[in-house]
């Protein structure tokens, strides 16, 4: 392989991270990370060294995290828009939603009948290597820092 740099292929699908591609993507993780506690150490004021004490990377239930301090209402959008409102004191105000959400009819026929055909002879053809395939296909379009689950939701 010809390359201009010793991370020119980095994240190369096929082949395994070296140590020195393991070092930087550990970096990149310390340093989001560590953002992230910082931001979130300054929005709750809690020292940050006893909100990792709390966080170590974990995801709380909503009840928990406000026993631990870390949110201060359990609720949903409708909940924080009316905690916002009062906050600011507004008497009127109106509520658009972005992206318009489109009916599955009006999806359908927006859809390019060239990439559901395309998707169709891929399907048929790779078998059940085809959502892997999206997958690494999708890897373009993504951040090269992500969370993602140990698993692959596939409801049918």
């Amino acid at each position: 392989m010809v390359k201009t740099n010793k991370f020119s292929d980095f994240g190369t699908p096929g082949r395994a991270l070296n140590n020195d591609e393991k070092a930087l993507m550990q970096m990149m993780v310390n340093e989001g990370y560590d953002l992230f506690l910082t931001r979130c150490a300054e929005g709750r004021n809690i020292p940050k060294e006893d909100l990792a004490k709390i966080a170590e990377g974990r995801v709380w239930d909503g009840k928990t995290a406000k026993e631990l301090g870390l949110v201060d209402e359990l609720g949903g959008i409708d909940k924080a828009l009316a905690i916002a409102i009062e906050k600011a004191e507004i008497e009127s105000y109106t509520v658009l939603s972005y992206p318009e959400k489109e009916s599955v009819f009006s999806m359908l026929f927006k859809e390019n009948p060239g990439n559901y055909i395309e998707n169709k002879l891929l399907k048929s053809k790779l078998g059940d290597y085809y959502n892997q395939f999206t997958l690494l296909k999708s890897l373009d379009d993504t951040d090269m820092l992500q969370a993602r689950m140990p698993f692959d939701l596939n409801i049918q």
